[in-house]
């Protein structure tokens, strides 16, 4: 098994908390704009999360509990949990976080859409994210540049 493919699961997860990360985000912030693009970023993200469990399927869990080891995608994970924890006062500081997480998002999916020990469905699905992440991310690095 890959590391791509053993991460799946965290990448549905994430995909998850991003989408209630964003859609936290599109009500707290009060420009319309921005909080348009958090709202697209959400339905991105959830999207993508409904599609890839429905086409993944996990290895059956064993009867003891498996711990993780730690990964850059559970630190991930964890950066959007803080994040709507502590919502960062300086919009500079919250865009350049959100930016960053994106950036390692669409780079581990790109992973995946390059990975053939996955099925062609979920290698398709990664790469439909991707290009919806590489317009929505543009949008990201323009209202952190703006901010």
């Amino acid at each position: 098994m890959t590391d791509t493919t053993s991460s799946i699961s965290d990448l549905i997860e994430i995909s998850e908390d991003g989408t209630a990360f964003y859609e936290e985000a599109a009500q707290k912030v009060k420009d319309k704009k921005v909080s348009t693009l958090f709202a697209r970023l959400a339905k991105a993200k959830s999207e993508l999360a409904a599609e890839l469990s429905a086409e993944f399927k996990p290895a059956p869990k064993s009867k003891k509990p498996v711990k993780k080891p730690a990964s850059s995608l559970v630190e991930l994970s964890k950066v959007y949990t803080g994040m709507r924890k502590q919502w960062p006062d300086s919009p500079v500081e919250r865009f350049t976080r959100m930016a960053e997480i994106e950036g390692q998002l669409q780079t581990t999916f790109q992973k995946v859409v390059l990975d053939r020990d996955h099925s062609f469905v979920v290698r398709v699905l990664a790469k439909q994210y991707v290009s919806k992440a590489e317009v929505l991310n543009k949008e990201l690095r323009a209202c952190q540049r703006n901010a």
